[in-house]
């Protein structure tokens, strides 16, 4: 079992986003994982088959404080100085181990900003968690640096405690990217951490498979796609089904009629009209099941074309810079799209749970969206 400051539990590796290599922070804009230990390659092979190149993962909180945060001082032998956020107190490397001193916040030389808008003492997060789909008895850990994305987490984690809920449960963690400044005014756009509920995210991205009442629907998105099948060639259920028992009224008032004015072969006519009826009324019952698996199979049609939108990130694409788009299906199918440059602009202000409808081809195994049509926006928030 491998022992850590943090947790005294079995740890397959880190989860990250980027790394650094030959001193360059080196940011991939998708997750990856990373181990020191041999034998969890094949924890690490899993991870790569399902997540390699993607901006979700599902994660389960298995306590109540899955997030950790302190402020820690480096040099070059490593970690000298660090002290749990908003405590008075550090632990500070000595030659013969560590010693705990007083802790001043405001007048630490290490916390005050250089002339390059940077401190010595950082804050960082560890965040630790499940991934079910790899292992459910070994945990990953994720050390976070982005204060914004240490923010984020942590503003989510204490809303959920405030309203008397457990964090423990499945939720899913995504990376998206925005445009962010510093003290310097410099401005860079950035791969931050958010997170969801998972019950949140799989309710922005289901969508009812048939539906039969217009008058049912509880969401836009859901009247939107009615619509689209309305306005199709195919015969609203209703009419189709009072024209038909029109049709057996009109079949079974005919032989009374016949009977009355011929008498002399009432039993033959009588005889005849039954199996006539029998017959046309067992058509006429088949004729509303096959259209509504008309209707049905328009509908899914329709919805073969429905996406939502995950999150949006930049790729060049044959020496052109294109907006990419994360999409789940109708099947939660997640596929990266390629967008044109007229629907990027508007597409890009868009948040996780917009709607929209796609025409998509593939060419050279790259999809793209030659097609777009909103069904439901969902804004990014712009900070004031």
């Amino acid at each position: 079992m491998q022992q850590t400051k943090l947790v005294n539990l079995p740890i397959i590796g880190r989860v990250q986003h980027g790394e650094k290599i030959k001193n360059k922070v080196i940011e991939y804009g998708y997750f990856i994982a990373k181990s020191d230990d041999e034998y969890m390659k094949s924890y690490l092979d899993k991870f790569n088959k399902l997540f390699k190149g993607k901006q979700n993962i599902e994660i389960e909180f298995f306590d109540e404080d899955p997030l950790s945060k302190k402020y820690v001082r480096y040099n070059q032998s490593g970690e000298v100085c660090r002290s749990p956020e908003g405590s008075n107190k550090a632990n500070q490397r000595v030659k013969n181990g560590w010693q705990q001193i007083n802790c001043d916040t405001y007048n630490c030389q290490y916390r005050q900003k250089n002339e390059h808008g940077k401190c010595a003492c950082n804050r960082i997060g560890w965040l630790k968690f499940l991934i079910p789909d790899v292992s459910t008895d070994r945990i990953f850990l994720m050390k976070i640096t982005g204060q914004t994305s240490i923010n984020k987490l942590d503003d989510y984690i204490k809303l959920q405690k405030a309203q008397g809920k457990s964090i423990k449960g499945r939720h899913i963690i995504f990376l998206k990217q925005i445009e962010q400044s510093n003290s310097l005014g410099q401005t860079f756009n950035n791969y931050v951490l958010d997170i969801l509920k998972k019950e949140n995210v799989e309710s922005i991205k289901q969508i009812p498979e048939t539906t039969e009442k217009p008058k049912e629907l509880s969401t836009n998105n859901d009247k939107n796609v009615n619509n689209a099948v309305v306005n199709s060639n195919t015969t609203p259920p209703s009419s189709t089904v009072a024209q038909e028992v029109t049709q057996t009224q009109e079949i079974v008032e005919t032989p009374k009629e016949e009977t009355t004015t011929k008498t002399t072969k009432k039993a033959t006519t009588k005889d005849t009209t039954k199996k006539e009826t029998k017959s046309k009324s067992k058509k006429t019952d088949d004729k509303p099941k096959d259209t509504k698996t008309q209707e049905t199979s328009v509908e899914d049609d329709n919805f073969k074309n429905c996406y939502a939108l995950l999150s949006t990130f930049n790729e060049k694409i044959a020496d052109r810079d294109y907006l990419i788009g994360e999409f789940a299906d109708m099947k939660d199918q997640i596929s990266n799209i390629a967008i044109r440059p007229e629907d990027a602009t508007e597409l890009e202000k868009c948040d996780l749970g917009t709607f929209v409808r796609l025409d998509v081809a593939e060419i050279k195994g790259r999809k793209f969206a030659v097609k777009l049509e909103f069904i439901e926006k969902t804004l990014k928030k712009v900070a004031a």
